[in-house]
């Protein structure tokens, strides 16, 4: 019998990763918490709408987030749960300083006696990252705690309005598509979702193309990577398999030079978790990753259990200065999902006997 000792790189990718699971009803019990955010797009509040309605009580704990826009869904929450006779804690998100948020919800959450569900569905994505770090610290880690989701019915925008932008966009340098955010407020870096690297070594940027354009030209400016690995996503309906074409457009990558391009599903995690594990594999001991959670919330979801496992990588997240309509968001209420994450708490052992 031998004694191997392997990474923790090395133990998430022999790791049997969970499914995420489509459900009907979400069933919660007294001592259970619900953490959800006041976002502004109406699944914001879907998963919420949806327990209540299965089983109550249970507690919840609203992430409000400052400055405040009039669009989110806090009062909205606020009337669901009086309604329904359930607990509602608050704590404040604040987009333009968030530092510092992981240890306010580890400390919140220590107090739970039940399980945990983590509403992503109207959450930020560095909010996301953020969040399942902070799951992974507790002295039980993962256990007993859950991702929820809800899937839109509509996304923004239409493929007829992307082509007539591009095609602008093209013929008029001054141009300057605006879907859904209004430009970029800074390049976020934090001290939780930071790394040590040496001075002077290459630095590789992972991220996800997306339709706001800036984010990447914002990534390039202020970072000044040296290398790039692209991460695409690949919508779940064939429907808007369309989008995957334009956003590379948008984003110039067949431009870039010596770039890797991946793809992966916009909602099924393991997917950006594998690439994640493969880029890792091949650059992190020559280089310094930094990953920017541009993607699908389910996509930032994998860079959040990434994160929460392997620590030597840097996240950097392009701060939205402000949004655009907020029709240009999702719409509707689609299907619900939930992913349990008890099984990444396996991950604390670091080693294997033969």
């Amino acid at each position: 019998m031998s004694l191997s000792v392997f990474t923790p790189h090395e133990i998430l990718t022999r790791l049997a990763k969970p499914n995420l699971e489509t459900i009907n009803h979400y069933a919660l019990a007294p001592d259970d918490i619900l953490v959800v955010c006041g976002g502004f797009e109406d699944r914001a509040i879907g998963v919420l709408q949806n327990a209540v309605a299965t089983q109550t009580p249970f507690q919840v704990l609203l992430i409000r987030y400052e400055p405040h826009l009039t669009a989110n869904k806090v009062q909205e929450i606020h009337d669901t749960c009086a309604r329904a006779k359930v607990a509602v804690q608050e704590a404040v998100y604040n987009l333009q300083s968030p530092a510092g948020f992981g240890d306010t919800l580890a400390r919140i959450l220590s107090e739970c006696r039940g399980k945990i569900f983590l509403d992503v569905s109207g959450m930020s994505r560095l909010l996301i990252v953020q969040a399942i770090v902070a799951l992974s610290a507790r002295p039980s880690s993962f256990i007993d705690c859950f991702i929820t989701y809800a899937q839109a019915k509509y996304y923004a925008p239409s493929q007829h309005d992307a082509e007539t932008a591009l095609a602008r966009s093209e013929k008029d340098q001054t141009y300057g598509i605006l879907f859904l955010s209004s430009g970029v407020f800074e390049v976020t870096v934090i001290s939780e979702l930071s790394s040590v690297a040496i001075a002077g070594e290459q630095t590789r940027l992972v991220s996800f193309p997306s339709l706001d354009e800036h984010h990447l030209i914002a990534l390039r400016s202020e970072l000044q990577p040296s290398r790039f690995s692209f991460i695409e996503g690949i919508p779940p309906n064939s429907d808007n398999y369309w989008r995957q074409k334009i956003i590379a457009k948008l984003n110039h990558l067949d431009q870039i030079r010596d770039a890797e391009r991946y793809v992966a599903s916009t909602l099924h995690y393991q997917d950006t978790l594998e690439h994640l594990l493969d880029i890792y594999s091949r650059h992190a001991l020559l280089e310094r990753l930094m990953i920017a959670p541009t993607g699908s919330k389910m996509q930032t979801v994998a860079v959040g259990i990434f994160r929460s496992i392997v620590h030597d990588v840097q996240i950097v997240y392009p701060t939205s200065r402000g949004f655009c309509d907020t029709a240009n968001y999702t719409q509707g209420v689609g299907q619900f999902q939930i992913l349990p994450l008890g099984a990444f708490s396996a991950l604390e052992i670091a080693h294997d006997e033969r």
